[in-house]
């Protein structure tokens, strides 16, 4: 059995409801496809259910025949469903199909049944294993449920924000037995919360694949514009609760920790935000150096803290209009298709944030600025990353010798022997000492290329 057919006719299948249906449909229909072509549980996943539910080694060599049951069957399953789409590819060949809907009701029917399948074989599992749980183990499913529906679809994640786990950062942040004991009670009610808002997320995004593709045939896209509004909210309020329960977190921790687990959520969720920017790299690894001068190592303490003062404010700033704006312009692009669908010209959404991380950039400068000042023009070249802020009319006309630069030294790039007249006596070296190859610059060279 070949799979270029099965390519061919699912790529035909996407790209037909891409320009024909909203963009909803064909994303809803695009993780239909993602969803039929690979197993939900796979054999790597038996640690999860034996550390989860604290397997004894029986019951692992019970789950693991279980395991390999299950991969069968999907393995049989999809290997019959490729089957029944070669064919509707072969047939397509002896005959084009006179309109879309006569190329895709084929091949939407063999997948929806499939799925369909699928879906029972994944129930399945879950349910046999339960079946083989002791009753104390039984009291850990609820949990476990959570964990592993969280693990496997937090990278839905749309907005920022949206695939933040905090029983990550919580491991990440290496809390002693008692901050974990005291938060303990708040991440059990954020695991709740947060399954129940992630399902009804995702029940959205996919919805029911015989109603999608029912819908798709028939032409009906009226609740699609509904569907968009409806999941946008849905990604907002798993965004809200990770933002939420983060602040409910860190008010039960030490301010050190409550600091750590707060800036560790931040940059997770919103990494454009709260990434290190290039004058914090700067100012640390200036404020780290032990050459410099006590009184210099203050200053730039001080410029430092100025700067991550003002820096701290911005990025609030830009924080919430973030939070604002995202979910706008994931509706306005939904919208814009639509728009573009029925021959129009969408306008265009302005962006807020746009200025203002204009506005960190200069800031960003402005100081890089103030430590170029305050340190020599050397001390400050020898930081990781100072030469983009240095004019290339201020940089060196020539870079501090090292080994294999040539001249007097016994190294050579290229692999020859120096002699004390600066000339290689390696094969093939016929250039004089002026060509320019044995420092690796030249006239139209970049400082430190």
């Amino acid at each position: 059995m070949t799979l270029k057919p099965i390519k061919t006719i699912l790529f035909a299948t996407a790209a037909l409801i891409s320009t024909f249906w909203m963009p909803s449909t064909a994303s809803a229909q695009m993780e239909y496809m993602a969803e039929a072509m690979q197993p939900a549980y796979f054999s790597r996943d038996l640690v999860v259910f034996a550390e989860g539910l604290n397997l004894d080694e029986t019951q692992e060599v019970i789950v693991e025949a279980m395991f390999e049951s299950y991969t069968d069957d999907f393995e049989y399953g999809w290997a019959a469903t490729q089957e029944r789409l070669n064919k509707v590819a072969e047939e397509m060949k002896e005959q084009t199909p006179s309109s879309s809907k006569d190329t895709l009701e084929p091949v939407l029917n063999a997948l929806g049944d499939w799925l369909i399948q699928k879906r029972q074989l994944d129930q399945g599992l879950l349910e046999n294993i339960q079946a083989i749980l002791v009753p104390e183990q039984r009291a850990l499913w609820p949990s476990f449920s959570q964990r592993l529906y969280r693990e496997k679809h937090m990278s839905r994640g749309r907005l920022s924000g949206e695939s933040v786990d905090l029983f990550l950062i919580m491991r990440d942040c290496n809390l002693s037995p008692v901050a974990e004991s005291t938060i303990a009670d708040s991440l059990d009610e954020y695991a709740l919360a947060l399954d129940i808002a992630m399902r009804n997320r995702d029940s959205i995004l996919r919805g029911n694949p015989k109603k999608l593709f029912d819908n798709i045939l028939s032409g009906n896209d009226k609740r699609d514009a509904s569907l968009s509004d409806d999941l946008i909210k849905a990604r907002v309020e798993v965004r809200d609760l990770n933002d939420r329960y983060t602040e409910i977190v860190c008010s039960q921790l030490s301010p050190i920790d409550s600091e750590d687990f707060r800036a560790r959520s931040l940059k997770r969720g919103y990494t454009r935000i709260y990434r290190r920017t290039p004058a914090q790299r700067l100012f640390q690894q200036a404020a780290e150096n032990p050459a410099y001068a006590t009184e210099v190592t203050a200053q730039i303490r001080a410029l430092e803290l100025s700067y991550n003062q003002e820096l701290s404010a911005i990025n609030f700033q830009l924080l919430g209009l973030t939070r604002k704006h995202e979910p706008e312009a994931q509706l306005h692009r939904e919208q814009a298709g639509q728009i573009r669908k029925a021959g129009g010209t969408p306008s265009a959404l302005e962006d807020p944030t746009r200025a203002i991380y204009k506005k960190r950039e200069a800031l960003g400068k402005e100081y890089i600025e103030m430590l170029r000042a305050l340190l020599s023009a050397d001390e400050f070249l020898e930081l990781d990353g100072s030469r983009r802020w240095v004019p290339r009319s201020e940089q060196p006309a020539s870079p501090p010798s090292s080994p294999g630069a040539g001249g007097n030294s016994e190294l050579s790039l290229s692999g020859g022997k120096v002699n004390p007249s600066g000339k290689s006596k390696g094969k093939g070296n016929k250039k004089g000492p002026n060509d320019g190859a044995n420092s690796g610059w030249n006239n139209k060279g970049k400082p430190g290329s």
